[in-house]
């Protein structure tokens, strides 16, 4: 691991004191329009810089936690699918069970290598889903391991049956006419009642949340790589944050934040003040 300064915000401990570990893939393959993702650990680390450790809602404090960040990947030269293998590896070499992995990303790829990871140790994971894009092309730009194939890859480790994707509002032909088993397109459920509909099935398995920054509207979040129109507000995310509190999260990931794309720093700002409170819903109890 590539040591991180600045730190997550309240990210001290060290690993054998951790019950949650933060951690950065800096990974960014092929892409046709907006590059940045690759920064988006650093990114976060420095917006979270601007917000408090304290969740007045909550009543709970990041401070009383014991988190480590233990810094990004180093993923080296090579093909994507060789600089995704040495993550899996890396991460294979800290987690164990019990212990909460949140993950800053890098393009959605990046998603790919944590759930390699822990989908053998957890053999009922289910995955939730919230991006604007189902991410479900077969391959792009000629590479089979590209953020637009990201969770067609996922889905190679994860049965489709087990995947849950919500807030969609683009996409190719081919992702929708793939017919995955749980696809709620935002034209036809809002991502709220979406989740809201999800409780009993997520609330009886080991889940893992991963949340692609664009499925907020780019007024709210401009500073990613794949911008749609119509997304969700923060508040409707921390709704559903929070709607998942009752679910056995077992780890999560923030993904494609690119400050390249906003010199305001909003972005990164609402995404770690996002990862704050849903860091303190699920694993403060």
């Amino acid at each position: 691991m590539i040591a991180a300064e600045p730190r997550f915000i309240a990210c001290r401990a060290a690993l054998p004191d951790a019950r949650i570990v933060l951690f950065g893939i800096p990974f960014e393959g092929r892409v046709n329009l907006r590059r940045g993702a690759d920064h988006g650990p650093r990114d976060l680390r420095v917006a979270s810089d601007s917000i408090e450790t304290y969740s007045p809602f909550l009543g709970r404090d990041l401070e009383d936690l014991a988190i480590a960040d233990l810094g990004d990947c180093q993923l080296g030269d090579g093909t994507p699918r060789e600089q995704l293998t040495r993550a899996r590896e890396e991460i294979r070499g800290f987690w164990r069970p019990g212990l909460i992995p949140v993950m800053l990303g890098g393009d959605h790829t990046a998603t790919l290598p944590v759930i390699e990871v822990l989908a053998p140790a957890i053999p009922d994971l289910r995955i939730l889903q919230l991006d604007a894009h189902p991410d479900l092309r077969e391959e792009f730009l000629g590479e089979r391991y590209n953020y637009a194939s990201a969770m067609a890859r996922v889905m190679d480790v994860v049965a489709p049956e087990r995947v849950f994707q919500v807030g969609m509002r683009t996409g190719a032909r081919e992702e929708y006419q793939r017919k995955a088993p749980h696809l709620f397109p935002a034209h036809q459920i809002h991502p709220v009642e979406a989740v809201k509909s999800l409780l009993p099935e997520l609330g009886r398995h080991p889940l893992y949340v991963t949340i692609d920054v664009d499925v907020l509207d780019p007024s709210e979040a401009p500073g990613t790589g794949a911008p749609e129109p119509c997304g969700i507000t923060a508040s409707d995310l921390v709704e559903i944050v929070r709607l998942l509190q009752p679910c056995p999260i077992v780890g999560t990931d923030l993904m494609e934040v690119a400050h390249t794309w906003d010199p305001s720093g909003r972005t990164g700002i609402t995404a770690s003040w996002i990862l704050r409170e849903a860091i303190l819903t699920w694993f403060a109890s």
